[in-house]
């Protein structure tokens, strides 16, 4: 289990990484910036979490097979 738990908070660091990298690109200054920021920083955990989910559940799957 810690091995998924890695793999969450390794994919968690370099989205953030890379998301306040590309915001920089963009920078705009509208009430909105603090918006995206927001949804972006959500989207980035869930996708985190999903993406160590996946593999927690292809691993499951070698087992059984």
């Amino acid at each position: 289990m810690s091995k998924y738990i890695s793999i969450f908070f390794l994919t968690l660091m370099v989205s953030v990484i890379f998301f306040f990298l590309f915001t920089n690109v963009f920078d705009g200054g509208d009430y909105a910036e603090t918006a995206v920021y927001t949804f972006g920083s959500i989207i980035v955990i869930l996708l985190s979490f999903l993406i160590s989910l996946m593999y927690y559940l292809i691993n499951l799957l070698k087992r059984k097979f």
